[in-house]
């Protein structure tokens, strides 16, 4: 039987090249990565993108990326699939049905080991290679920091005790030391700058339950942002900064009501 005729369709997670010349130097497991990420098998990509931290030399901004992308689309099924779980369970429960809510129960326990499994591989990864291999005042450190806090705030969602107080402090830890290189060493509207916020405030929100913080802590990256914009202090916002921005102030109108 003759093959399928390839899809014209752009593959996922298709990323611009460098020229062959740079090509065929990449590292195996980079180029590995691409493949993985192109058909969509990111545990796969996250454990090639393993592999090319592990030689312990620094990686390129496009690598940097295809690290938080690879350790992101790993969990992002997961962290579904547990909150998936737990409504079931407390529906079920609620209906008396007690069987099928310790069954549901049962496998949110099987998802939050693998979980935890994956953001303890990443935390691992920044922690021993990538925070100790970028120099201070490097853009990467606050690119690191925050997927740090984001890690450990992904633990705590889903820990239930000391271990979430654990994760909480560490993650609290993270995004404020991020939050203060961020104000040495990059301009107020780069996007890792206002992603950092965004994920900082979203945590002060819904791990810490400090609402009033986290507002504030989004109305300060919108203001300053905006008003670098106005004063022409720096170039027009590039999408993901705006993208970012609007973010911010989508959870400042839920956020408003609560705080």
């Amino acid at each position: 039987t003759a093959p399928p005729p390839p899809d014209p369709r752009p593959l996922a997670g298709r990323r611009p090249r460098a020229h062959a010349a740079g090509a065929m130097t990449e590292d195996i497991s980079v180029s590995m990565a691409r493949f993985a990420e192109r058909a969509e098998r990111f545990d796969d990509m996250a454990d090639f993108m393993k592999e090319r931290i592990e030689k312990n030399i620094p990686l390129s901004s496009e690598e940097r990326d295809m690290f938080s992308a690879a350790f992101k689309n790993a969990l992002a099924q997961r962290r579904h699939a547990v909150r998936i779980a737990h409504s079931v369970a407390h529906s079920e429960l609620g209906d008396g049905e007690e069987t099928t809510a310790d069954l549901a129960t049962s496998y949110k326990t099987k998802v939050e080991a693998e979980l935890q499994f994956v953001c303890s591989k990443a935390l691992r990864l920044i922690e021993e290679f990538l925070l100790p291999s970028v120099p201070a005042g490097d853009d990467s450190r606050t690119f690191y920091l925050k997927m740090q806090g984001d890690y450990y705030r992904y633990l705590a969602e889903f820990a239930q005790a000391d271990a979430r107080v654990a994760a909480a402090t560490k993650a609290n830890a993270a995004y404020q030391v991020g939050m203060q290189e961020a104000r040495q060493v990059l301009p107020v509207a780069h996007p890792v700058h206002l992603g950092l916020a965004l994920n900082f405030s979203v945590f002060q929100h819904e791990v810490l339950g400090e609402t009033e913080s986290a507002v504030q802590t989004a109305i300060s990256a919108v203001t300053l942002a905006e008003q670098a914009f106005d004063e022409g202090g720096q170039e027009d916002p590039c999408c993901e900064s705006r993208l970012t921005i609007d973010l911010l102030k989508d959870n400042l109108k839920l956020w408003r009501g609560e705080a």
